[in-house]
């Protein structure tokens, strides 16, 4: 068994911005008609929508306390919503996401060419408007993942997504993605 250790970043604009240009990913920000909207005119512009052999939309409530990666990906996209809006503490919440969508990242994992540079461990932050709430895109290998503990409460979190939703598991062969987290010193 291969072990690639995935090292924390925290999530940043810039981040999502590096994950949408590769189609993983869907920032939550204005169109470019509906930053032109002339005097006295209205703009409602649809960004996406599931389709329809998926079912109606739904909003999910996600407490997290696994810490194994098991990437899965999806047919359809799904919204991510990182808002804290209790008095709790969580423990740190990391969304793993690869950089190639679920076929070319099996392809390479069955190849034995798969490396920790084609997946990513982000730090996520609550309540942050640039980097808490976005659009994972169809087909993109993912899960979220937390550290092992209990002196916090495990990490909670939203997702918007289609009510007949599929989960696919990755199968990644040889392959073990892990956290590499520096112990605390005591």
């Amino acid at each position: 068994m291969r072990v690639l250790k995935l090292r924390p970043v925290n999530i940043t604009p810039e981040i999502l911005s590096k994950l949408e240009k590769r189609d993983l990913v869907k920032t939550l920000t204005p169109t470019p008609r509906a930053m032109n909207v002339k005097p006295g005119r209205s703009v409602v512009e649809k960004i996406y929508s599931s389709y329809h052999r998926y079912g109606t939309h739904k909003l999910i409530c996600v407490g997290k306390n696994e810490t194994r990666i098991a990437l899965t990906s999806h047919p359809d996209n799904e919204e991510f919503i990182f808002i804290n809006t209790t008095r709790h503490s969580f423990k740190p919440l990391y969304l793993i996401i690869a950089l190639h969508k679920d076929k070319a990242l099996e392809k390479k994992a069955k190849n034995n060419r798969l490396t920790d540079k084609d997946i990513v461990a982000l730090r996520l932050r609550y309540n942050d408007p640039k980097t808490s709430v976005f659009t994972i895109l169809k087909n993109t290998p993912h899960c979220e993942v937390t550290i092992p503990g209990n002196r916090y409460k495990h990490p909670i979190f939203f997702v918007a997504e289609p009510n007949k939703f599929e989960m696919d598991r990755l199968n990644l062969y040889n392959y073990t993605p892990q956290l590499a987290i520096p112990r605390p010193r005591r």
